[in-house]
């Protein structure tokens, strides 16, 4: 008898649930809050030139305006560090100059280590201290290699103007995701 009176009660109590505890519906009584309001010159849209979808030749563009030019638009990398929105970073400044302050903002960065420095060529030998982003599974199979870590940052400049970019091995201009976290670095040390 003992033990059907004890059944007859657990049965009771779960078939209630939770309603015995009889605690206070909380988003029943909560109060509506107005819609935030967003002052008028927030709403215009970026005009970063990144962002642009380029016309595709032969059809004809609407809007006929060039896009604004806002220069090397510093925006963040996946790792953290500035990256350049383009690959050639434009100084007003002499070359000489340039490549000294150049080679200071490399120097405290902390993206990369001066392994070498040539005054005559007005070049950097750098290297990544963070390692680049390995290749993709399928990548790897069909032989896409890492980035290359070590790169030269190269300034060059004709009066008051100056031209810091990063080159390869070869000579050639690299446009890499290293390459233009180096030069977005640099970008954000020199302001």
């Amino acid at each position: 008898m003992q033990k059907r009176l004890w059944t007859m009660v657990a049965v009771v109590l779960m078939s209630t649930g939770c309603n015995w505890v009889n605690r206070p519906i909380v988003y029943e009584t909560a109060k509506e809050t107005p819609p935030l309001e967003i002052p008028d010159d927030l709403i215009a849209p970026s005009s970063n030139p990144a962002s642009q979808i380029p016309a595709a030749s032969g059809v004809a563009v609407a809007n006929s305006a060039a896009p604004p030019s806002l220069g090397n638009t510093a925006a963040v990398a996946r790792s953290g560090l500035p990256r350049a929105a383009d690959a050639i970073l434009k100084l007003n400044d002499e070359s000489a100059s340039a490549w000294r302050r150049v080679g200071i903002a490399l120097e405290r960065s902390g993206c990369c280590k001066v392994v070498d420095r040539d005054e005559s060529a007005l070049t950097y030998l750098v290297e990544m201290t963070q390692p680049g982003e390995r290749p993709g599974f399928f990548k790897r199979i069909f032989g896409a290699d890492a980035p290359k870590s070590s790169m030269t940052v190269r300034v060059e400049g004709s009066g008051e103007q100056s031209q810091v970019t990063v080159v390869d091995a070869s000579g050639d201009l690299r446009k890499d995701d290293l390459a233009m976290q180096v030069l977005g670095v640099v970008e954000e040390r020199l302001k």
